[in-house]
């Protein structure tokens, strides 16, 4: 089974996939490379913004989208996926115009919610992905029972920002500065009105690979693709 990622969104969230995958693997008990899931990773950094594109002022990314998932199929990957949950938007339109199938992570991640038990979750998206409350055909289908609560707008504020901090040198700051993005998550999770969903990639790159995250932090949505990929 070859794989696909389309990455480069952000760079360090594809960066840190790949060390996470490495690192799960090893620990289940692999010795040789042969025994880690092959991948193409393409760090896609030219493609639009897709939450810009989706707040109305950027330019398209499906097209370029289209144009790697088809080249992923040309090199024989049997499957493909995005490191950016955003991007899931589009996930079935890229799908069926690349012919080739995707991990949808977005139902992935409902189903990780709806395996835990999960009755509300707090979820934490880009400004693009809230516009289009992307993830909500995904929890209809696979958690039906589960309320999605999202912050308040001063609180999606600052979502977004951590989002954009971890971009950026802030993130190989101290972490104990109040302008690192591990510090801004946690003063963030102590107005969380429920388990919260990091429902963007780029969110874990607050943390180091073999941190464990705050309690209260319920469902990672780059563990999850990672988790999918191994599977």
């Amino acid at each position: 089974m070859k794989t696909g990622v389309i990455g480069g969104n952000g760079v360090a969230a594809t960066n840190r996939l790949c060390d996470m995958i490495e690192r799960k693997v090893t620990a289940k008990g692999a010795f040789r490379d042969a025994h880690h899931p092959e991948m193409i990773v393409w760090q896609a950094t030219q493609v639009p913004s897709r939450s810009m594109f989706l707040e109305g002022r950027g330019e398209d990314w499906r097209p370029d989208y289209i144009r790697i998932a088809k080249a992923f199929k040309a090199l024989g990957c049997d499957r493909a996926c995005m490191c950016c949950n955003t991007a899931h938007y589009a996930v079935k339109e890229i799908e069926a115009a690349a012919e080739i199938p995707f991990i949808n992570l977005l139902e992935e991640v409902a189903k990780e919610v709806k395996a835990r038990g999960l009755g509300k979750v707090e979820l934490w998206v880009s400004d693009g992905a809230r516009k289009f409350d992307i993830y909500r055909g995904a929890f209809e289908a696979f958690a039906p029972e589960t309320e999605i609560a999202y912050p308040s707008e001063e609180r999606q504020r600052e979502v977004t920002k951590i989002i954009c901090a971890v971009k950026t040198a802030a993130r190989l700051g101290g972490e104990n500065s109040a302008n690192h993005p591990k510090s801004m998550i946690r003063e963030l999770l102590k107005g969380a009105v429920a388990p919260v969903v990091l429902g963007c990639t780029d969110l874990r790159g607050a943390y180091r690979v073999d941190e464990e995250m705050d309690a209260g932090i319920a469902v990672d949505s780059l563990e999850v693709l990672a988790d999918r990929i191994i599977a």
